[in-house]
């Protein structure tokens, strides 16, 4: 995971929930995996604007990771002699992440078998504790719902919390997608923040002396 530094990014109101219950665990991080097979696509542009609106929007202790492209890890995915050094990375800050945003295209009216594959090598449970927003992009309006229905029974066998709707997009809505994302994280952003909260684990309690 990148170094970062933490303090420099406390403002007063994270100081003021300190003592809150209520307040996340610091940090919180905001990771995206991109299952497009092409490397830089417009899939991987739009996660990468969805992640960075929504942490914007949760402000404070929400911070954004690197985005994970899997086209890039494809040869360990694949290929049980390559270097697995990239792909352990990828898989332990996943596994780590507080926010994870999963893009894929639509192909063949469902998500990427890269995406699948990736999904397959993280070990039991391994989403357990985080929150996932799914983002899909089709090329036409009937196939716009196929790979988010088919991607959420997955997530959740992997523990993943999907309690918002995917972010939905047609490849004309990435012409103008500001203002596409707009409404969906005004409505939503609250509930991801407020799931994450809900799932941070128990303290355990102080022994009394």
């Amino acid at each position: 995971m990148p170094s970062v530094a933490f303090e420099s990014q406390v403002g007063p109101q994270a100081g003021s929930q300190a003592g809150s219950q209520d307040a996340p665990v610091w940090p919180q991080s905001v990771v995206t995996v991109v299952g497009n097979p092409r490397a830089g696509s417009r899939t991987a542009a739009a996660a990468a604007s969805v992640a960075e609106l929504l942490a914007s929007e949760l402000g404070t202790p929400y911070r954004i990771d690197e985005l994970i492209d899997l086209v890039t890890l494809a040869p360990a995915i694949f290929e049980p002699d390559a270097d697995r050094a990239a792909l352990d990375s990828a898989i332990d800050l996943v596994s780590s992440a507080s926010v994870i945003v999963v893009a894929t295209p639509v192909y063949k009216g469902s998500y990427t078998g890269l995406l699948k594959s990736f999904l397959d090598v993280l070990r039991p449970a391994a989403l357990a504790g985080a929150v996932v927003v799914p983002v899909t992009v089709s090329a036409a309006p009937s196939h716009k719902l196929l790979a988010d229905q088919h991607l959420r029974p997955v997530l959740a066998e992997l523990g993943a919390s999907v309690p918002v709707p995917g972010v939905i997009l047609e490849e004309r809505d990435l012409e103008d997608l500001q203002v596409v994302l707009s409404g969906w994280i005004r409505n939503n952003a609250g509930i991801v923040q407020a799931t994450t909260i809900a799932l941070q684990p128990v303290p355990e309690p102080t022994p009394a002396r």
